[in-house]
């Protein structure tokens, strides 16, 4: 569980760099390489996105928030096996918004924590 917890803090951190601050190209090449190729997303205004548009997105999206921070809160395991996981947790943003995110993280020995992201569902929460 910790691998998981440790992949969520630093997939949000890494975004928030991204968006918060004029981070480099690397930074970006490294979110990307976090997903699966089949990823997607469900953002909390019910767009699903898949990898490519959620590259391009993030392509053009360098410093559009300065100063972002993301804390993640609440996170819970739903369900974990040799093979996936599915997380649970509260995204805090700095900005004062927050989302309930349901993400399913593939295991692959060669990602940093040992996962790769699947698929992510956000709900704005008050």
């Amino acid at each position: 569980m910790k691998e998981l917890l440790a992949e969520v803090e630093q997939h949000h951190d890494d975004l928030a760099r991204w968006l918060g601050s004029e981070a480099g190209p690397a930074l970006l090449d490294t979110i990307q390489a976090a997903h699966l190729p089949e990823f997607s997303l469900v953002t909390i205004d019910g767009d699903q996105l898949d990898l490519a548009a959620l590259n391009e997105a993030l392509a053009g999206s360098n410093n559009a928030v300065p100063g972002l921070t993301i804390g993640i809160e609440e996170f819970e395991v739903a369900i974990r096996t040799a093979e996936v996981a599915v997380c649970r947790f509260l995204e805090v943003h700095s900005i004062g918004t927050s989302r309930r995110s349901t993400a399913v993280l593939v295991t692959d020995p060669t990602a940093r924590y040992g996962v790769r992201w699947l698929s992510v569902q956000e709900t704005a929460a008050p």
